[in-house]
């Protein structure tokens, strides 16, 4: 029997192992080893300690989605995928979660070795705010083998990051067979066409098994856009009425992606000598909420007389290679020794945009100038508006053999050491990005529309990094771990890993793992897991610094400021820097096989975080907060700014939740039929606030941010995915379940309006997306040994987030233009969308 989903009822989580995936025959499923698995080389996973999902690329590739992301959110309701729109990165990235944590919290692996994290972090604002996690869409689904995903710490044998979970990618390493797809799709409305390409190939090297594996992957998008029309007015439409035109922009960017994988392997003597490597770019054009036409500080009228939508180009570039080798020592004892390098850069520059403070002095200047003389000297309409940089090289030592224990069964050992070394950099844009006029003035200028409003400085929609907030920083860490498992009898499996680890710019920390494993019965066995563990602050947090300015009412400028990590103003608070993240996981569940057909797993998790990480809120010069700071006050006085903010560890946090999967298989209408339904529900509470003393719990941790981390992310998730196989037709029916999100951004809760403004005479406090039903659909058909044919529906019913209300603040500041909420999307606002694909091999 053909299955062509797994998600594997327990895996062994303590240990990292090369081993590979047990092939699936036509006949019978065989047991998975898992590359998350132990050191043991015949352990698979239903003998494991913790839960895993394993999902082979078939699954993956069964839908019309076209991104690594959205296709394990489909499946693996523990993984969430949220969807961000008007939030500048979020045009390419988009938050990875496990268990309903942060981005930075879940490690991800390729072939079992660290994968870098992206340059940049979320904006306030946005699910997964100041965590730089994985970038998962720059990795194509062309060059992977399987997909394991780790419900369980796994700190005490990976090290940072692993606090909710693990998810390893694991690379084909198919030989003398070439594959590859083409797909067309397009959404309901019309929109956002778009078009991929995949290709494989692997040869052989020499006749001792060697082998190189190559992937390249293509995709081009066109956006998509649910805005509305606005009543914003124009130069022929006066303010209030019905604009001729949609002139916002509310959805998927126009992307382009392209990458190249390879993953090899020689025999090198008795050894063997691997490497694999990636590179992928991306683009997308982004935008900013649209500038109206009589907005005195923000347009240029002689330049745009019915105002403009300001566009940001985002460019994404990774780049990865790894080598190793690895090899027996003697029968009993092997050694896997690697190096791994990788970097993210990540740019952005800005389009159909302009600095209406250069038309402002030009004005200034020349009070007699023609409106064409203004428009000539309005500066450029788009330029770099900076960058940021990221780049890890990560060095393992593995040791792991067997120690025969006479009379008792063997301890499988494992002995290892990393070091790690990572770079952060900032790169500011040029100077129109920034600047307050072309003089680069200390203050700004009469606006060239009213002469008692200032013109902004510096881009619309993503003002440039300025000189100041460049910055580079770095630091390394090193690591020594041990492991051991074992069985006590031919029913009880232990297992236990040690960890210390010192990170250079924080601090140090050792860290544990205990885990079981018994057999009740031969068809159910019960599994528990006590762990602590830790995360290291990111440099892209404690090297993160940035200046951004806004006007006062007289002109001058006001400038804010986010003070790096140990800085004069964070330290005169008590905040010297930053410190590990600390954690205590527990995991207790079952595995049943309740019969052939059917399994059942159970599991119940609790995840406790200590000193978390969080972006505060701005406190002001001379406010009331810093009354009582002097040295706190100077310091931010110093650098210019009126008000500053900064990272700090500000919270403790419990994570509650349960994990449910049932797979059942059996014979309908002579043909296969896999019915599998998985559920996560989870609850995260903040425990307690950690606001250096006399100042206000609200400056470290406000309403904003607490929304996001405890009602951001679904708090149910469930899939139900039936897949038939009959002769050379297969079928696949699935309905997703999203639970409700609530923040308060862009609500009444952030943005205070006037109630008499509100149609109903108030406004909503919160934003909320409800709960919903997605059913996707496909139908595959194989035509010849070489070609199969697949079409189908995404969002079957066209399901979207409820419209926004005439009472909601969004819709007023907007103009009626947004249809649906900003932030806290878990599956989007596009709708219905609709695919064909054709997939060969040969």
């Amino acid at each position: 029997m053909t299955t062509t989903i797994k998600l594997s009822p327990v895996a062994l989580a303590l240990f990292a192992c090369s081993a590979a995936m047990a092939e699936q025959s036509n006949e019978q499923n065989i047991e998975t080893i898992s590359v998350l698995g132990s050191k043991v080389s015949n352990r698979t996973a239903t003998e494991s300690t913790s839960p895993i999902d394993i999902l082979d690329t078939d699954q993956l590739n069964k839908g019309g989605f076209t991104e690594l992301g959205q296709s394990l959110q489909a499946i693996a309701p523990s993984f969430n995928f949220s969807r961000t729109q008007v939030s500048d990165g979020s045009d390419l990235f988009r938050p990875a979660t496990l268990r309903g944590l942060q981005p930075d919290q879940t490690l991800v692996l390729i072939n079992g070795k660290r994968r870098h994290t992206q340059a940049i972090f979320g904006l306030s604002g946005t699910v997964g705010a100041g965590a730089a996690g994985t970038d998962m869409n720059s990795i194509p689904m062309m060059a992977l083998k399987n997909v394991e995903i780790l419900r369980d710490g796994a700190a005490a044998r990976y090290g940072s990051d692993a606090i909710a979970g693990v998810i390893n990618l694991s690379l084909n390493d198919n030989t003398g067979v070439t594959t590859g797809f083409v797909q067309a799709g397009s959404t309901g409305e019309g929109d956002g066409d778009t078009y991929s390409l995949g290709l494989n190939r692997g040869f052989e090297l020499g006749s001792q098994g060697g082998f190189i594996n190559v992937s390249l992957e293509y995709r081009d998008a066109d956006g998509t856009n649910r805005a509305e029309r606005d009543t914003g007015g124009s130069s022929t439409i006066a303010p209030g009425t019905l604009s001729d035109d949609v002139r916002w922009k509310q959805g998927n960017s126009d992307s382009e992606f392209i990458s190249v994988f390879y993953n090899a392997a020689l025999p090198v003597g008795d050894k063997e000598l691997y490497s694999f490597a990636g590179f992928s770019n991306r683009t997308a054009l982004g935008n900013g909420f649209y500038r109206d036409f009589n907005r005195a500080e923000r347009n240029v009228p002689q330049v745009y007389p019915d105002g403009f939508l300001p566009r940001i180009d985002n460019e994404a570039q990774d780049l990865s290679f790894a080598i190793g080798l690895k090899g027996d020592i003697n029968p009993d004892w092997a050694f896997d020794v690697s190096s791994v390098y990788g970097e993210n850069q990540y740019d952005y520059s800005s389009s159909n945009t302009i600095n209406s403070s250069y038309a402002a002095e030009y004005l200034a200047n020349n009070p007699t100038a023609s409106a064409q003389d203004i428009a000539d000297n309005a500066g450029p309409r788009g330029g770099y508006s900076g960058g940021f940089r990221f780049d890890q090289w990560t060095t393992n030592l593995d040791i792991s053999g067997i120690i025969d224990i006479d009379g008792g069964e063997p301890v499988y050992l494992s002995v290892g050491a990393e070091y790690r070394k990572e770079n952060y950099e900032i790169v500011p844009g040029e100077v129109a990005s920034y600047a307050c006029g072309v003089s680069n003035s200390d203050r700004s200028f009469p606006s060239v529309i009213d002469a008692e409003i200032f013109a902004d400085c510096g881009f619309q929609a993503y003002q440039g990094l300025r000189p100041d907030a460049a910055n580079k920083a770095e630091r390394s860490s090193h690591a020594l771990y041990i492991e051991a498992e074992t069985l006590l009898n031919e029913d009880w499996l232990i297992s236990a890993a040690l960890r210390y680890e010192d990170v250079s710019d924080s601090n140090d920390d050792t860290i544990w793992k205990l885990a079981t494993r018994y057999e009740l019965t031969e068809d159910l066995a019960v599994r528990a897991a006590a762990s602590t563990g830790f995360r290291a602050p990111s440099l892209q947090q404690s090297g993160y610094t940035a200046f951004t300015t806004t006007l006062g009412g007289d002109g001058t400028l006001a400038t804010s400021y986010t003070a790096t990590a140990g800085s004069p103003f964070p330290a005169a608070l008590g905040v010297d820097g930053l410190n590990l993240e600390s954690s205590d996981n527990y995991n207790l569940g079952l595995a049943w096989d309740v019969s052939s057909d059917l399994s059942v797993t159970l599991d119940f998790y609790q995840i406790k975080i200590y000193d978390r990480i969080n972006l505060g809120s701005f406190i002001g010069v001379n406010s009331d907060e810093l009354d009582a700071f002097p040295a706190a006050n100077a310091a931010l006085t110093a650098t210019g700014a009126v008000q500053g903010n900064f990272f700090s560890n500000s919270l403790d946090s419990t994570t509650r939740g349960v994990d449910f999967i049932a797979s059942y298989s059996t014979v309908v209408a002579s043909g296969e039929l896999d019915i599998t339904f998985a559920a996560n529900k989870n609850k995260t509470e903040i425990d307690k606030v950690n606001a250096p003393q006399g100042i206000p719990e609200s400056i470290v941790l406000d309403q904003q941010r607490r929304s996001f981390l405890t009602h951001g992310q679904p708090r149910e998730r469930a899939t139900l995915t039936f897949d038939y196989q009959q002769d050379d037709w297969n079928a696949l029916l699935r309905f997703n379940y999203f639970g409700k999100t609530e923040v308060t951004y862009f609500a009444g809760g952030h943005i205070e309006l006037p109630d008499f403004l509100s149609p109903t005479n108030s406004w909503q406090e919160t934003s909320v997306v409800e709960s919903a039903v997605l059913v996707d659909v496909n139908m595959g058909y194989q035509l010849t040994e070489s070609i199969n044919l697949s079409a189908g529906i995404d969002n079957l019913f066209d399901e979207t987030p409820d419209e926004l209300g005439e009472d909601e603040v969004l819709n007023f500041i907007t103009n009626g233009a947004m249809r649906y909420p900003l932030r806290a999307l878990p599956y989007g606002f596009d709708g219905m969308t609709y695919y064909a694909k054709v997939s060969f091999s040969f």
